[in-house]
């Protein structure tokens, strides 16, 4: 299971869930595109179980995917 969490510039939000054990790389990129791209936004990624994984910068977590295909 993951979160995405987007925080824009006037202090909304916005949150994602999936059941996925680990996001999608088009999910995640869809989602970037669609929430993120473009706008002051804080956008950021959790895989669960939390103790587990660090919250991480959503843009970053794509490259990872991208750069380990």
């Amino acid at each position: 299971m993951w979160k995405i969490r987007i925080v824009y510039s006037d202090k909304s939000k916005c949150t994602l869930t999936g059941k996925h054990q680990d996001i999608p790389i088009e999910l995640a990129k869809h989602y970037y595109n669609q929430y993120a791209a473009g706008k002051q936004v804080k956008a950021t990624y959790q895989q669960y179980p939390k103790k587990d994984h660090e919250e991480m910068d959503l843009f970053r977590k794509i490259e990872e995917m991208e750069s380990s295909e």
